[in-house]
């Protein structure tokens, strides 16, 4: 095992184009966050017209809609502040998850169809099983994604120490999250079927391509399966919240989900363990059977 460990270690030390994306996601990650906190408070512009004809009237109108407008926004800062104070900051870093599930899906890709495509499969099976060799490289790209997550959480909790609104500082609106751990491991854990489902894709197409295309139609096909307009009147509208974005959403959506209504939390998070589950059994079974010697 540690050998599998030390052979994709130096596979991955020889993939710029990995290590490079591997430092930029975090990057982008605390990107997205300042940018969700600069949109949430960056005050109302002004009024500019309220459509009187008399300038003394106009000017106190726009007065009173300006106070109007910013009573409003410190009252929604009030409200929405605490998301980005730590430790809540850490589950809104993890809950924009959009580059994360992106290079899960590329670094899955190109690490197992990758082997097919430069021909190093054929030698796989001299070395260990195959079945233990897959598992490795399952287990390299989850710890891959650990690092990425574990340096987002890093500036996670290192930028709401250096944010202020209207010079108060941001940490003033912190506010304790009792669900801390449970919050960040289901935003962890909705990443897991964007590894699993393209290894069984790379293992499918043996192409690097092929099985990011594969992947992505299988998840555009499993969106528009979810949001379908007629399961609501289907005798199993408790579907969509089997499908991958459709126990995400049951999850992240808590208890005011849509969803919520037609399935329990834990169905769905049992439909997202298998979804992880079932494709990485699939891979190893393929991958048992398959003539890599072609």
């Amino acid at each position: 095992m540690r050998n599998l460990l030390a052979a994709d270690w130096v596979r991955f030390g020889h993939r710029l184009d990995l290590r490079l994306l591997i430092a930029l996601v975090p990057v982008i990650l605390a990107i997205m966050f300042v940018s969700d906190f600069n949109s949430v408070t960056t005050p109302p512009s002004a009024v500019q017209n309220v459509g009187s004809s008399d300038p003394a009237e106009e000017a106190a109108m726009r007065a009173q809609a300006d106070a109007e407008r910013l009573e409003e926004f410190h009252q929604r800062l009030v409200t929405e502040l605490p998301a980005f104070a730590f430790p809540a900051s850490l589950v809104k870093v993890a809950g924009n998850f959009a580059p994360i599930v992106l290079l899960a899906i590329y670094l899955t890709t190109a690490l197992v169809a990758g082997e097919f495509e430069w021909g190093t499969v054929r030698t796989i099976h001299l070395t260990s099983s195959r079945s233990r060799v897959l598992a490795v490289r399952v287990a390299v790209v989850v710890g891959l994604m650990g690092v990425v997550v574990a340096i987002g959480l890093l500036f996670g909790a290192i930028l709401p120490f250096l944010l202020s609104v209207e010079g108060r500082p941001l940490q003033d609106y912190a506010a304790p999250l009792p669900d801390l751990l449970s919050e960040l491991g289901i935003r962890l854990a909705v990443v897991l079927p964007f590894i699993a489902i393209p290894v069984l894709m790379a293992i499918l197409a043996r192409a690097i391509g092929v099985a990011f295309l594969l992947t992505l139609l299988f998840f555009v096909a499993d969106l528009a399966l979810t949001v379908a307009p007629f399961w609501s009147a289907s005798p199993t509208p408790w579907v969509p919240a089997l499908t991958v974005s459709g126990s995400i959403s049951r999850l992240l959506g808590g208890p005011e989900a849509p969803l919520a209504l037609v399935a329990p939390i834990g169905a769905s998070f049992a439909a997202l363990l298998g979804w992880t589950v079932v494709p990485i059994v699939a891979s190893i079974a393929r991958f048992r059977r398959l003539d890599i010697s072609e």
